[in-house]
């Protein structure tokens, strides 16, 4: 228990410096139509490249950042440089794509939350239908009431909400019923092993049919 305390304060330490060093940077994942092969989002990743140039894994300086409270700065920044980047993009002419970025439990509660958005919006000069933020199905499976609201509020702006990493947790269907969302992200744990021979094969079809028997629309992880 003292080592795992100890690698967390190293951790926690580190990752100051790295904020402050500017050590932290975005990378961006492409969602594709598998239809018609185009490229029609972007995901923002937040990566940082510690010492010797090497990479710490996200699963690794994301809780820490998330239980240190600094999520919340790491955040509002990933959010607008973003949406400073798809700006940029649509200057060049590729006008049509949208951005995806990650909300943590902690952003997404705060009351100040849909006003902190509409402010990197107003700032990058986005249009609202342009981004999509991304939470977890345990995060929306949180305080259904405040939860809902947000959502409305969001969407009322023009923004899109994505529901993340379904699969993994243990969400009430009546309540995934109620909830605003535009899509489900089926969790790459159910695309890695999709295959005929796996247990899992079954499942990502059945979300699928979930997601748009609810008017949702799906990506796959």
């Amino acid at each position: 228990f003292g080592h795992e305390v100890r690698a967390r304060t190293r951790m926690l330490h580190a990752l100051r410096r790295a904020v402050a060093e500017d050590a932290l940077f975005l990378a961006y994942q492409p969602q594709i139509n598998l239809q018609t092969g185009e490229v029609f989002a972007l995901e923002a990743l937040m990566r940082w490249r510690g010492t010797h140039q090497q990479f710490v894994p996200p699963d690794q300086f994301i809780p820490i950042a998330e239980q240190s409270g600094m999520i919340t700065g790491m955040g509002a920044w990933a959010l607008s440089s973003a949406l400073y980047r798809l700006r940029q993009l649509h200057e060049q002419g590729y006008d049509q794509l949208s951005m995806a970025v990650n909300v943590s439990a902690i952003q997404f509660m705060a009351r100040d939350f849909v006003t902190d958005v509409m402010k990197a919006l107003d700032l990058s000069g986005v249009a609202p239908h342009h981004l999509e933020l991304e939470i977890t199905e345990s995060v929306a499976m949180q305080d259904p009431a405040h939860i809902q609201a947000m959502m409305q509020r969001l969407k009322a702006l023009g923004v899109r909400v994505a529901i993340d990493d379904f699969g993994t947790g243990f969400s009430s269907l009546s309540y995934l019923d109620k909830l605003p969302a535009d899509r489900l992200k089926i969790d790459r744990s159910f695309i890695r092993h999709h295959s005929p021979d796996s247990d899992q094969h079954r499942i990502a079809p059945m979300i699928i049919g979930l997601a748009h028997s609810l008017g949702m629309r799906v990506i796959a992880e």
